[in-house]
């Protein structure tokens, strides 16, 4: 059984990120944890200011969103009715990421899913705040959903890597069971100003190699400088449905946060984005 954890604060987006999760697990046997944390901001007032919340006022207040969450989770199970997926209702008041992180702790959590705003124009980058903060503090696997992104049967899927550093079969284990379950296609991207790869990148392209071996894939170069306008090109050319990295192989997430004048960006990732963690141990 999976333990996947689906963060929600009750806007579109984050319904529609755990609608198309429901899809995509239709034939695995999940439990969800459906997490809502409560803002500190709901809870500022003129009583509160003046008084130290005490526990029970704690309950109360978060208990509407109990309420509320639970209430969401019924209509998922009434859409989806599948026996397959079980639901556990976690509410919290603290930051996204401490909760997160807990709850991954607490439930030995496989996966985070979680859906994204995208970019609303120029001046924004490709994800919202909330997902590149999950990106890059939380430690384990994380599939964002852009909210304009169709619920639909992927067959193409882009992994990119730099050949840098030896994989292990746990650092890609929900990549590959995706990919051996649902007959995905795969291309492995590398992207470098060589026109080839050398003996250290080889060895650990042949790892790959058998790593994937029971997936449809083939490995690309691209012989380029411009890593994110590379692989948006590559996504939209070659009909790509999923996107997925290493997080710690790649400045990807520094190309999104500090390169804003290099890497005006027009374009809205449209696809779900899987970022791989690296497990240590």
């Amino acid at each position: 059984m999976r333990h996947i954890l689906l963060t929600t604060d009750f806007s579109e987006n984050s319904i529609h990120a755990i609608n198309y999760a429901l899809e995509l697990f239709t034939y695995a046997e999940c439990e969800f944890h459906v997490l809502h944390v409560v803002k500190s901001s709901t809870f500022i007032s003129d009583d509160l200011m003046q008084s130290k919340p005490t526990e029970s006022l704690y309950s109360e207040l978060i208990s509407d969103a109990k309420v509320k969450l639970e209430a969401l989770i019924e209509t998922f199970k009434n859409r989806h009715n599948n026996l397959l997926h079980t639901f556990e209702p976690v509410v919290d008041y603290d930051n996204l990421i401490g909760s997160i992180n807990q709850t991954v702790t607490l439930h030995d959590i496989d996966l985070i899913i979680m859906g994204t705003k995208g970019a609303t124009n120029l001046e924004k980058i490709i994800f919202g705040s909330n997902t590149l903060r999950v990106f890059q503090r939380c430690q384990i696997s994380v599939l964002a959903i852009p909210a304009n992104c169709p619920i639909k049967q992927i067959k193409n899927v882009l992994f990119t890597t730099k050949y840098h550093s030896a994989y292990k079969l746990k650092d890609l284990n929900i990549l590959i069971d995706l990919a051996e379950h649902y007959d995905y296609k795969l291309d492995i991207l590398h992207i470098t100003e060589a026109k080839t790869i050398d003996s250290k990148q080889h060895v650990v392209q042949q790892e790959l190699q058998g790593f994937f071996r029971n997936i449809n894939h083939q490995f690309v170069l691209k012989s380029e400088i411009t890593y994110l306008r590379t692989v948006l090109d590559y996504i939209r050319e070659n009909d790509i449905e999923l996107f997925a990295m290493m997080r710690k192989q790649h400045s990807f997430l520094e190309h999104l946060l500090l390169n804003h004048k290099t890497e005006q960006i027009a374009y809205n990732m449209q696809i779900p984005f899987l970022m791989l963690a690296f497990k240590d141990s």
